[in-house]
């Protein structure tokens, strides 16, 4: 019986875990969340929220992304407020256009439960924006609340067509509320962060 117990042993020592059982695992749902360190609003998400995905009604995935002051954002650190997520690259006309309301729009909402998050998705240059590129947009602009640079890809899979800029509004429960604004002007914006509220 002992060397049977042996022999197991030595068996389980030479077959670590396959990245297929690996993959279930991650596949699983469960996510992770620790608290960013950052001067953001901030409520830990329910331990049971999953990432579903970015259709309407649909959980958003998390991201960890770094904003206008080099600290980390966690997208799920908003749980409980209504979120605009604008995905801009530095280059597009009509983002810069759209960038000079972002701060009013987020103080008009912002006592009732509201963020708004800017992604930069590329620079002047077709790059990630660096932390200067963060600072000079939302200097440029006045923005306050976060600028982030999605070196993650984020906003790519948000704005899958390639049209600029793109707007996704979710709900408290970070479920997709709107998942396309179109146009995305301000006033069609507010209408669905109204919406959301």
């Amino acid at each position: 019986m002992r060397v049977l117990s042996l022999i197991f042993a030595m068996a389980c020592q030479s077959n670590p875990p396959s990245k297929a059982d690996a993959s279930v695992e991650a596949d699983s749902g469960v996510e992770e969340w620790a608290r960013p360190s950052n001067r953001w609003f901030a409520a830990p998400p329910p331990r049971d929220l999953v990432a579903e995905g970015l259709g309407e009604g649909q959980v958003a995935p998390n991201f960890m992304l770094m904003d206008q002051f080099g600290d980390t954002v966690s997208l799920w650190q908003f749980y409980g407020l209504v979120v605009a997520i604008d995905v801009s690259p530095m280059w597009c006309g009509p983002c810069k256009v759209l960038a000079a309301e972002v701060d009013a729009t987020w103080r008009q909402y912002e006592s009732s439960g509201f963020m708004y998050l800017t992604l930069l998705i590329e620079n002047e240059g077709g790059d990630i924006p660096d932390l200067d590129e963060l600072n000079l947009w939302a200097e440029a602009y006045d923005i306050a609340s976060p600028v982030l640079a999605d070196d993650a890809g984020y906003g790519l899979d948000i704005a899958f067509d390639g049209s600029y800029p793109t707007v996704m509004v979710l709900d408290r429960s970070l479920r997709v509320s709107a998942a396309r604004v179109r146009p995305a002007d301000a006033d069609n914006i507010r209408a669905a962060i109204e919406s959301a509220l």
